[in-house]
């Protein structure tokens, strides 16, 4: 019952992820655009999103990614939080 995906460089079969897939969440974690889920491909992940202003989250993002790495940006008064996930389906929760 695995949905799978042909990586096409080394051979390996790859099974395909359900994320989950907002274009913008709100404070409390409600999807306010977008709302839906996507699969992911060959070397796809999960990530989730969150933008904080002045260390109070402000909204968020989630979806499948080709460049996907764990990081944390900071400016002055906005920082960007990105995680990534591939062991468990809709594991990009907000």
């Amino acid at each position: 019952n695995c949905k799978c995906i042909l990586h096409h460089y080394v051979g390996f079969y790859f099974p395909a992820l359900t994320c989950l897939k907002c274009d913008r969440v709100n404070t409390s974690g409600v999807c306010q655009s977008g709302a839906s889920f996507c699969q992911t491909k060959g070397s796809q992940q999960c990530y989730v999103r969150k933008v904080y202003e002045d260390d109070t989250i402000s909204y968020g993002s989630q979806g499948c990614s080709s460049i996907c790495t764990d990081m944390l940006l900071f400016s002055p008064n906005v920082a960007v939080d990105l995680k990534c996930c591939d062991d468990s389906p809709l594991c990009n929760k907000f």
